[in-house]
Parts: C-alpha cells; sequence; structure tokens
C-alpha cells in the first residue's frame, strides 16, 4: 500500500462529487507531466490525502488500479483557468471528508524540518507544484494525526483512527501480539521430531477487508510461522551462533519474519505467507532490520537473500537484491 497526496485545487469539488481523482494525460504543451503521469501509479487499496486551495478536505481509497479515461463531462463544464485535453487518466476512490479541514501551511516547519525528497512537499516546507505525489509515510503519519487531533465527527475519528493505524501497519508489516502468541501456543503444543520442509507451492495471497476503510489486507498464517521456526532448529538464520533464550517449553526463542515484507504483496503473482519467505531471526538481528541503520541491514539482508533467492524463484518469487534492499530503506 502506498499514499499519495494530490492537489486538486478547482475542480476539487466536482471530482469528490463523482468520486474519483482525474487528470489529464499531456499538459497544456502536449507533453508528459510528471505529476499527471504519477496518477498511473495508484493502485487498489492505495490511500489518497486531498488538497484543495491550501487545505486537505478529505482522504480516501482507491477502488481501482489508475486507468485511461476521457475528461468527466462536468469536468470539461467547470470553469477553470485551464483547459484540458480529453485523453486523461482516472482512479475511482471513496471519499472521507474531514469535518474539519487541515491547512497543511500551519505545519510548514515541521515539513521543512523533515523534507524527503520523494514526498509531496518542497525543502521549504510548501507543496510542491505537482499535481498527484507519493507522500512519505512519515508525512502521512504526521498529517493524519493532526487531522486527528482538529476532527469532532466520531464516524470521521474512526475512520482516520483505521487508516492511520493501517498505514502503521503496513509500514511495519509483521506479526501482532495475538499472532505472536498464537504462534507460541503452536510451538508448545508441538511435540513432534519432524522437521518441516518448504512446501515448494504457488498459491495465490490470502487478503481479508478492513471493516472500516474496506481495503484489502493481507492474510498471515501463524502455523506457517511456527513451521518456519522449528525448520530453523529455532536458531537466528543470520548466524546461529547468537544469544537467544528458553521459551517456557525449553525451545529456543526466535521471531518470525517475512523477508520479503508482506505489504509488498501487489507486487508479486503468489503468496508471501510461505515458508520460503519467512526467517528465523533472534530478536536483535530481527529488531536490526526494522529499526536499524540501511547500512547495518545490508549485510544482513544480503545473506538471507542468497539462502532464499532460489527456494523462492522456484515458487514464481523472483525479485533483485537491490529490490530487498530498497524496501528496507
Amino acid at each position: 500500500m502506498s499514499v499519495f497526496y494530490v492537489f486538486q485545487g478547482e475542480t476539487y469539488r466536482e471530482e469528490r462529487s463523482g468520486g474519483y481523482v482525474w487528470s489529464p494525460q499531456l499538459n497544456s504543451a502536449g507533453r508528459r507531466n510528471a505529476g499527471y503521469s504519477m496518477m498511473t501509479e495508484v493502485k487498489k487499496g492505495d490511500f489518497i490525502l486531498h488538497n484543495s486551495n491550501g487545505e486537505i478536505m478529505a482522504i480516501s481509497v482507491a477502488i481501482d488500479d489508475c486507468y485511461e479515461a476521457d475528461q468527466p463531462a462536468e469536468l470539461s463544464a467547470a470553469d477553470t483557468s485551464v483547459e484540458w485535453s480529453d485523453e486523461g487518466y482516472r482512479i475511482d476512490t471513496r471519499y472521507y471528508d474531514f469535518d474539519i479541514p487541515v491547512r497543511a501551511t500551519n505545519y510548514k516547519e515541521w515539513l521543512q524540518a523533515h523534507y524527503d525528497p520523494n514526498s509531496a512537499f518542497t525543502k521549504l516546507g510548501t507543496g510542491k507544484q505537482q499535481y498527484m505525489n507519493h507522500l512519505a509515510d512519515e508525512h502521512a503519519i504526521f498529517l493524519l494525526g493532526k487531522a486527528i487531533e482538529l476532527q469532532a465527527d466520531e464516524d470521521t475519528l474512526k475512520y482516520l483512527k483505521a487508516a492511520l493505524s493501517e498505514i502503521v501497519g503496513d509500514m511495519d508489516s509483521e506479526y501482532d501480539q495475538v499472532e505472536f502468541e498464537e504462534i507460541g501456543e503452536i510451538l508448545d503444543a508441538d511435540d513432534s521430531d519432524e522437521v518441516p520442509e518448504w512446501p515448494g507451492i504457488r498459491e495465490p495471497q490470502e487478503t481479508s477487508t478492513s471493516p472500516l476503510t474496506s481495503r484489502e489486507i493481507p492474510k498471515r498464517n501463524p502455523n506457517r510461522a511456527a513451521d518456519a521456526l522449528k525448520r530453523a532448529g529455532y536458531l537466528c538464520e543470520v548466524d546461529n551462533r547468537d544469544r537467544t533464550f528458553l521459551r517456557k517449553n525449553g525451545k529456543p526463542y526466535t521471531e518470525p519474519h517475512h523477508l520479503i515484507p508482506i505489504s509488498k504483496y501487489k507486487e508479486f503473482d503468489t503468496s508471501l505467507d510461505v515458508m520460503e519467505n519467512i526467517v528465523s531471526l533472534c530478536s536483535h538481528c530481527h529488531n536490526l532490520l526494522h529499526y536499524g541503520r540501511l547500512n547495518d541491514k545490508i549485510p544482513v539482508l544480503t545473506k538471507l537473500y542468497n539462502e532464499r533467492k532460489t527456494a523462492l524463484h522456484r515458487i514464481g518469487i523472483t525479485l533483485t537484491l537491490d529490490q530487498l534492499i530498497s524496501y528496507y530503506k
């Protein structure tokens, strides 16, 4: 899942009413435009924050991937300062209005101090002169937090909190406490000496639907995580000499980790919740991959990648080391 930020300005009312975001494919000079081309990167389930005349008015979730579409009649009839060509890009979205808009310029200093070249704001903390933009996770979390502070409507608050939770969850898309406890219970109940093998089976990614945002969310199967730990002999796969402690059942404590983050499931044609993609890590190495410096992560990722790439390829999961590292930046 990605988060985007769109500067709709003159056409916000029409697009909001129609439940979509639309842009021409080319600018008035007939050339490609980065803000318009960015539309094609929006996928089903992505969030979009909508800015109109300096205020964030709403958040929406994409119902489908972006597709080519002619300019809607209500836009061509609208009183705007620009005349667009009819060939364009469209994203159908489900809008959720803020009852109190967020004025982004109120947080100019924070945005300036937390500048990200791949986000929607300049080094000066002002919005980029570009229609559609990626929004850095840090910026999305900050702005949604500020929106939550302002809202009074209970339904709006519920949705914004759910959206914020899902964005944070995608950043750290690992097992939650309930799932960890379930994995522990599975291991406690297992008295078999049989070592599970990689199944080598391609299968679709199982998903569920968020009850509040209606987004598709990938599922994680605790049984597969338990099997992955057992296959590794409850040792850390980065260094089997790494210190662990014993669980209550006497087995060494290690933690399951999806090498390719499960949040990236839309980039692959088969499930990422498979044993071949789940590694056993000590607490130190696991936290390093989530919270450490990139330079310290790279040797760990390189080792795990080299050990898993053949098994992953057999089940239709192919990626380069650089691609894997990019997920951990």
